[in-house]
């Protein structure tokens, strides 16, 4: 089918939805996925009440890959979690919501809808005195967030689209039960306690499956001596969404593995951890570990370059799909790079200057299909746009969100 705007596709499809025409309108189902693939999320959502049949479409995990290999047709949607933690509760109530981004005479704003919110879950409790991400990552449209259990640490995959959570089986510590047990160790809390996870969500395109997968390492008092003795404490576990268990694969990464599993390319990709200076000094800088969701295989890819002279903070991002590797130069500047077929491309460099802060920053994706930057400070109290065509910063502005004691998390969908 050749390329149409996304108007006339939506126009195609209002005349599909008027009652006279809807029962003589069965369209083959390879035309029905390529025009969905090209819908809006917002107009995917009203789609999904139109008939049993729509409903099907929009629900299969097919169409989700496609609709993300064609999400550069439209921009980025931000998203914003709200959790009311409680120190008595290992779990807290969470609300997402769809946030109105406008840009005019270079001012820019994000406004939270008054509308109801699209959906609440239960989520992981963080203290305020050290702050993290609600979302872990995201993939194909698809969010996770962690939850506490009785019987272990939970994923728990959101999709807003659907309205709908889904709990993954409890992630359970799998080294030495029986050593444990003989030390008199309770295997229970064990299971939840001892147990550090890297997790990340990919499509397998082979299979048609989501599969999570958890690096998971056993803690230990003191430093470690070598690095063989840091792989042998490596477990990786995969789950397949919609089955009952986690299975352990023969394969490991060469390191520890931290911070959020960013998709792109059939491949899921970590930054590896800087807990041991020993292999990070010996990379002058830090790599990416990827890992090839189909064959369950793991790879290194070198970082753009090599530790700079000043103080440094690395994250990997999504940016629409690719992934972004950040160099945060403490007190100098900001460097984003994309990952392309050939290597590391330079996406922008920005100094450190005002109307930035003077503390860490953290990039939350595009702002737009432009690829305008958007960011914010560590402690997520303000927000700021990079406009790559005229080098400049801004200020976002968050409005409609009512003050209180709740964290906020903020995404680019």
């Amino acid at each position: 089918m050749a390329d149409l705007p996304s108007e006339n596709m939506y126009n195609i499809l209002s005349t599909l939805t008027s009652k006279k025409r809807l029962q003589a309108a069965i369209l083959p189902s390879e035309i029905m996925y390529d025009i969905l693939s090209r819908m809006p999320v917002k107009s995917l959502a009203r789609f999904r009440c139109v008939n049993k049949l729509w409903c099907n479409y929009i629900n299969d995990p097919y169409l989700e890959a496609m609709h993300t290999k064609r999400q550069s047709m439209n921009d980025p949607v931000p998203i914003m979690f709200r959790q009311f933690p409680s120190d008595d509760h290992p779990n807290s109530p969470c609300t997402l919501s769809f946030l109105e981004h406008k840009e005019e005479a270079g001012i820019c704003t994000l406004e939270v809808k008054k509308k109801p919110p699209v959906m609440e879950f239960m989520c992981k409790s963080w203290t305020y005195k050290n702050p993290d991400n609600i979302v872990l990552g995201s993939c194909n449209g698809l969010l996770y967030s962690s939850k506490h259990s009785h019987d272990g640490n939970k994923l728990v995959v959101i999709h807003p689209l659907r309205k709908d959570c889904y709990e993954s089986p409890p992630i359970k510590t799998p080294f030495h039960p029986q050593q444990q047990q003989s030390c008199g160790i309770d295997l229970q809390e064990s299971n939840r306690l001892c147990v550090e996870e890297s997790s990340g969500l990919g499509f397998d395109d082979s299979t048609n499956t989501f599969k999570m997968v958890c690096v998971v390492k056993r803690e230990h008092e003191g430093q470690l001596e070598d690095l063989y003795q840091l792989k042998e404490d490596l477990w990786t576990m995969v789950h397949v969404l919609g089955t009952d268990s986690w299975r352990k694969i023969p394969q490991v990464p060469s390191y520890p593995i931290t911070g959020e599993g960013v998709f792109a390319n059939g491949c899921l990709h970590w930054l590896i951890s800087d807990e041991y200076d020993d292999y990070r000094a010996a990379y002058l800088g830090r790599p990416v570990i990827k890992f090839d969701i189909a064959k369950e295989e793991f790879g290194v890819i070198k970082p753009p370059h090599g530790l700079p002279v000043y103080s440094v903070k690395e994250q990997l991002v999504d940016l629409h799909g690719e992934v972004g590797y950040v160099y945060h130069i403490v007190n100098h500047g900001v460097e984003v790079w994309v990952l392309k077929e050939r290597g590391w491309v330079m996406h922008c460099e920005f100094e450190q200057k005002p109307p930035l802060p003077g503390c860490l920053m953290k990039v939350l994706g595009f702002w737009n299909d432009d690829g305008d930057v958007l960011m914010t400070d560590n402690w997520k109290r303000q927000m700021f746009v990079y406009n790559l065509n005229s080098k400049s910063l801004h200020e976002v502005s968050l409005v409609g969100c009512e003050e209180g004691l709740t964290l906020i998390d903020i995404r680019m969908y």
